[in-house]
């Protein structure tokens, strides 16, 4: 297959605080844009050509994807449409087909929203050679199938295709919405009815043409789609815990293959630094005095880790970042390009590009882009109850999969000193939370919290002391 067609052109409503910053396809994965992870990928299966459907701040993911031609110049050609009527994954990729010179063998139609390792596009390639279509699917809980696509998989074969259902079966999978199209398949896209019918009961269908109603009319139709069930992880990033483990997965499959320390030109590994694992270091970047890290580690270029910083295992640092002074990186984290963690801060999970954490303070969770930290600020990670924090997803309550209890800042948010945020805390973009606030609910988009403090003054003196 020497054509595909990459789905990126949604709003990302589910994914706030973060959806209305960023554009999916372009979200920060293990210090990169996100595409430029599927452009890898596609590239080791034989892909030539890739059409990116763009909507919703386009200008993120071309710039991504020009960067990636830039590093890997004639390696594939790119181009773009603009979906303007967000109507849907199928009318994507029927946008996405068009004017692309035709390939008997198919192509491949890629969410842009989903992170995945290069092996599973590989097994899926060689499945869809058998048999024209191909689809990856993964295991999912049954506490959470009404969150999903799901399929129901016999004999490595798609029975039934049902959306966001209420039933789960032990042959029940999540559709990835990641598939090896046979021809035929393709052209049949722009049949897909406007309204979903693969839906339950009561299950109140919106107006979309649905990548997924595509597969169930095929299915309906008499033709046959082979199931290929993921050997690795495959996350869709819906929702900001999604966000959040698509990184902490990445930090796994950069770090899980260092087998001895690799430096580049200029980098350096202080005497007194005590190395628990392996580490890899870009260019210019040096592990100072003191430091002790406890397992592998990746760090761009350019970026010093002094001054006794503690790191932790599988960790992910950018480009041009500063973390020294005592600061603590915890288990699976990624610091982006341009960050600064230092004097005694704490930070664990995911700091997008040039942020602040400096001078005490514990974060777990998501730090946006472009946000400070005050110093002293503090996130509560346990619950004296020991359970999960629910969230309210367009107005949905649920408790997710993982990272329940994490803190998720949006992009140019700023603490005050000593501010307090509690397990789950979710706070939009361009927002302030001021110094002392104890915050226990989300707060929306550009929007500033302070405390309201009332005071008793009296008198006081050396009279007080007998004098």
């Amino acid at each position: 297959m020497k054509n595909a067609v990459i789905l990126a052109a949604g709003r990302g409503e589910r994914l706030w605080p973060y959806g209305d910053t960023n554009a999916k396809a372009a979200l920060s994965v293990g210090t990169r844009p996100l595409i430029q992870w599927q452009l890898d990928s596609l590239a080791e299966v034989g892909v030539e050509r890739v059409r990116v459907v763009a909507g919703y701040l386009d200008g993120m993911v071309r710039n991504a994807c020009a960067l990636w031609l830039e590093a890997n110049p004639d390696r594939m050609q790119i181009d773009f449409v603009e979906q303007k009527n967000l109507n849907g994954t199928a009318a994507a990729a029927v946008l996405g087909f068009q004017g692309l010179e035709r390939d008997k063998q198919g192509g491949w139609i890629i969410p842009g929203d989903l992170y995945f390792h290069t092996n599973d596009l590989k097994k899926l390639l060689d499945r869809s050679k058998q048999s024209g279509v191909a689809v990856l699917v993964v295991p999912v809980p049954s506490s959470h199938v009404q969150e999903t696509i799901r399929v129901e998989v016999e004999g490595g074969s798609i029975q039934e295709v049902c959306a966001h259902s209420r039933v789960w079966t032990p042959n029940t999978r999540r559709f990835t919405g990641i598939v090896a199209a046979s021809q035929v398949f393709i052209e049949t896209l722009e049949t897909t009815p406007d309204i979903p019918t693969c839906v339950e009961i009561g299950g109140m269908a919106p107006v979309d043409r649905e990548l997924a109603e595509t597969l169930h009319q095929w299915l309906k139709s008499g033709e046959t789609a082979v199931a290929v069930e993921a050997e690795e992880a495959v996350v869709d990033i819906n929702k900001p815990w999604d966000f959040l483990e698509a990184n902490r997965t990445s930090t796994l499959w950069q770090t899980e293959g260092i087998e001895e320390n690799v430096l580049a030109d200029g980098a350096s590994i202080d005497p007194s630094a005590r190395i628990g694992g392996k580490v890899r270091l870009g260019k210019g970047s040096r592990i100072g005095p003191g430091v002790i890290v406890y397992g592998n580690l990746v760090v761009g270029e350019n970026s010093m880790v002094t001054d006794g910083a503690f790191i932790e295992e599988s960790v992910v640092v950018g480009d041009g970042c500063r973390i020294w002074r005592g600061a603590l990186v915890g288990n699976r984290t990624v610091i982006g390009h341009g960050c600064n963690v230092g004097h005694g801060a704490e930070f664990e999970g995911l700091m997008l590009p040039e942020s602040y954490s400096y001078h005490y303070g514990e974060f777990w969770g998501i730090l946006g882009r472009c946000a400070d930290l005050g110093a002293a600020t503090v996130c509560g990670t346990l619950r004296f109850d020991d359970g999960q924090t629910a969230h309210r997803v367009k107005g949905r309550r649920e408790v997710p999969r993982y990272h329940s209890n994490a803190t998720y800042l949006g992009d140019f948010v700023r603490t005050g000193v000593n501010a307090i945020l509690m397990p789950g805390v979710k706070v939009g973009p361009y927002s302030l939370i001021g110094a002392g606030v104890l915050l226990s609910e989300e707060v929306p988009n550009n929007t500033s919290v302070f405390v309201e403090q009332t005071h008793r003054k009296g008198s006081w003196g050396p009279e007080r002391y007998g004098w």
